[in-house]
């Protein structure tokens, strides 16, 4: 399971700075001299790194910066905390996508607040996928997580996580999987409506459990809102990854990359994480064998 992230700044003429992390549930972890010592030393023989402490699994990646930053920082360090048995190459795709993101960002002059609060939706929009989230066993973690923050805080707080306990003994967590699994079979018989009202009990349920503000709640929502256009989303998706496979066929490398980059996109839009995949994947590689056809011209 995903626990949070951390991101570490490698000026050209100071020392290594950290600009923040988060941990779900308010959970800490010091990145010491030593970790860091570690964590750059298998980063110098490859550009990931897998580190196992005594409390979190540690997957990161270096980003080496191009254009105008490369002239105060030579990249950074973007890594994942996973609980032990995570299998961290699922994420190392994802992680590089998240660091380039991350670049675009004024990192030279951000207050540590304001970059943790990108460094948390960067990864989870980018980082987490949604299908391992909406896994009933790793939904009540996070529940757990949010009730532990809940335990902190003043009277009313306390007593929503005493609740939330409650709801979680009764598996009131997994209804929010078995709301979207049906709607999924609804979508199968092109029933778009119906889907949309099972999309809006999961979203409901989940307000209830994880937050309105919660990346669960927030996505949902967005089922709720795309449901009803998914004809035309499949249609659109369909004919976008056809006019790739002929760019491909052409030899017109770049313009397959960003089409496939849409496709991606467009199927993760419908929660067909195996088409997202399969053409984020196909985006990636063209993308980098686009660089190299255009650099051997």
């Amino acid at each position: 399971m995903l626990k949070g992230g951390f991101c570490i700044l490698l000026p050209l003429h100071s020392d290594y700075q950290i600009l923040g992390q988060y941990i779900e549930g308010g959970g800490e972890f010091q990145i010491t001299s030593n970790i860091f010592l570690r964590l750059k030393l298998g980063l110098d023989r490859d550009e990931f790194n897998f580190l196992k402490t005594n409390t979190y699994d540690i997957f990161s990646y270096f980003h080496e910066f191009t254009g105008k930053k490369k002239l105060k920082a030579s990249g950074l360090i973007l890594g994942l905390y996973l609980e032990a048995e995570e299998d961290p190459e699922k994420f190392r795709s994802s992680l590089k996508d998240a660091a380039k993101s991350l670049e675009q960002l004024d990192l030279m002059n951000m207050e540590q607040k304001e970059f943790e609060r990108d460094l948390k939706k960067t990864i989870q929009n980018v980082v987490e996928p949604l299908s391992d989230i909406l896994n009933p066993e790793i939904m009540k973690k996070k529940i757990i997580d949010r009730t532990k923050a809940l335990l902190s805080g003043g009277k009313t707080q306390r007593s929503l996580a005493h609740e939330l306990l409650e709801k979680i003994e009764d598996k009131e967590h997994v209804k929010i999987s078995k709301y979207c699994e049906a709607a999924e079979k609804e979508i199968e018989k092109k029933n778009y409506k119906k889907a949309a009202k099972k999309f809006q009990k999961a979203k409901q349920l989940s307000e209830e459990l994880c937050g309105k503000d919660s990346r669960i709640t927030k996505e949902l929502q967005e089922r709720v809102a795309i449901s009803e256009n998914i004809p035309e989303i499949i249609k659109e998706r369909d004919e976008t990854a056809s006019e790739a496979r002929e760019a491909l066929k052409n030899e017109k490398f770049h313009e397959a990359y960003l089409l496939y980059h849409k496709a991606s996109k467009l199927s993760k839009d419908l929660a067909q994480f195996d088409k997202e995949e399969e053409y984020r994947m196909k985006s990636k590689a063209l993308n980098e064998f686009a660089k190299v056809d255009e650099k051997f011209k």
